[in-house]
């Protein structure tokens, strides 16, 4: 660890001794600093600052009210690897091509820290899981890109603890950049694994949000537990959940812990925070569990607060939805950075409103507005019952499989919870009107992009943390 923690110190170091120097922004204060953080497994709806009961998010809350929180925020995938690709390059998955554990970025794909780095930026990513390595291609444009805590054994990445080590590794850094004159503005991303079944968080958090079971069934191995099914005792299931929340808290203080070292830097103000998940976990909502299987918007709302009081009001909510491929051009904007022409998909292939968009000018105000056209979601899966993909707005869903199993229409306005399948009722009304072009209309675009990715071979070691995690047979 510490001759890890070298290596970042002389990277950096060395960045800043070749005279990297930060641009100023149109307002003619030198660039923020940016900080990026992704937690993993992380639904929006067991958030406070989402209207969750439990208090699970005191940082996030925090954040939330001094900031913008983007209430409808939707990932492109159900699982790691193609959602996080997706946030950092911004690509939807069909596009960057990622989105198996056999394949890798290509070099030739712009990446979010390219786009920083030749802004002068000094980039740095802290990474946690197993899912998001530099094999993937997740390293491309950081200068430090430290996966120590993700470097462990198949079982410790279900049950390890991670986020002090983070905390730790960020800690350092920061001292560094601080020591060395802060000559460049940095970039930090930070994935934050602990929420991440299994759900094991170390006491008190472990007993927060439910003292009072006194049940002895083990929630360890996730996945592969046959006691974690739909019809487990009601009770277990219950604690099961306080697990996940007790998970959610602790990671959530240990942010807390991250954003208290930028205030002692006297930095806070000066930095852009963005808070996001690359997916949520299910609880039998739909009769699975984890995620990765489906396309329900307990694995793909997630959360997405902004927080830059230079620019962003506070308390700002915005009702309409967005996307996880809107993530990185919102921080080019509000940085003031002009995205080179091969970030993202050029306009002229995927037109508005089906390629990202930045959402500065609907934060970065202090008037609201409301959008000038509503941004559809569209988001895929491969696993369990193969290849299918879905289109939400704020109205509606709908999901198709390529399988033959049909499809899926869901009228999230009166039916949030997607429980009836309105396909085939003879019920569907103008929703399906709506969606079905603009569906096929999606898939007409990227099926003639070519893909961003390139064949990997993964390592024995690899393969066997990914089956422990339930995503390798």
């Amino acid at each position: 660890m510490r001759l890890l923690r070298l290596v970042c110190v002389l990277l950096v170091a060395g960045a800043l001794a070749l005279g990297i120097r930060a641009e100023r922004a149109s307002t003619g204060r030198p660039r923020p600093n940016v900080l990026l953080v992704s937690i993993d497994s992380l639904r929006a709806d067991h958030l406070g600052s989402y209207g969750y009961e439990r208090p699970t998010s005191p940082t996030i809350d925090r954040l939330a009210s001094e900031g913008a929180l983007f209430e409808k925020a939707i990932a492109p995938a159900p699982w790691t690897v193609p959602s996080h690709m997706t946030m950092l390059t911004a690509l939807p998955p069909e596009v960057h091509g990622v989105t198996s554990h056999r394949k890798a970025l290509s070099p030739a794909a712009v990446t979010l820290a390219e786009v920083l780095r030749r802004a002068g930026y000094a980039t740095a990513a802290f990474v946690s899981g197993p899912t998001v390595m530099a094999h993937y291609g997740f390293a491309q444009g950081f200068t430090v890109f430290d996966e120590s805590t993700a470097e462990r054994d198949s079982y410790r990445s279900q049950t390890g603890i991670t986020s002090p080590a983070l905390v730790e590794l960020v800690g350092d850094y920061l001292e560094e950049w601080d020591r060395e004159g802060r000559r460049a503005p940095f970039f930090v991303f930070l994935h934050m694994w602990d929420v991440h079944y299994d759900y094991a968080p170390p006491a008190p958090f472990d007993r927060m949000f439910d003292p009072d079971y006194a049940g002895g069934m083990s929630f360890t191995d996730f996945e592969r537990n046959q006691g974690i099914q739909p019809n487990m005792d009601p009770r277990d299931l219950q604690h099961l959940v306080a697990l996940y929340d007790g998970e959610i808290r602790w990671t959530d203080e240990n942010l807390g812990r991250v954003i208290d070292r930028l205030r002692e830097l006297g930095v806070l103000d000066d930095t852009i925070v963005v808070v996001t998940s690359d997916h949520g976990d299910e609880f039998f909502e739909h009769g699975l569990k984890g995620h990765s299987k489906t396309l329900y918007d307990e694995v793909l709302h997630v959360p997405l607060v902004v927080r830059y009081p230079r620019r962003i009001p506070f308390g700002r909510r915005v009702p309409e939805q967005v996307r996880l491929m809107d993530v990185a051009p919102t921080i080019v904007g509000l940085a003031g950075v002009e995205p080179p022409e091969r970030f993202g998909v050029d306009r002229e292939e995927m037109p508005a409103p089906y390629g990202w968009v930045d959402l500065t000018p609907w934060i970065a105000r202090r008037t609201p507005r409301a959008f000038a056209q509503e941004l559809p979601a569209f988001s895929m899966a491969t696993a369990l019952f193969g290849p299918q993909w879905s289109m939400r707005t704020n109205a509606g869903k709908l999901i198709r499989f390529a399988s033959g199993r049909g499809a899926e229409l869901y009228d999230l306005a009166h039916d949030p919870r997607e429980r009836d399948n309105l396909y085939g009722s003879g019920n569907e009304g103008p929703l399906l009107q709506v969606l079905a072009p603009g569906f096929e209309d999606w898939q007409g675009i990227w099926k003639v992009l070519p893909a961003r990715a390139v064949e990997r071979t993964p390592s024995r070691t690899h393969e066997a943390r990914l089956r422990a995690l339930g995503y390798v047979e």
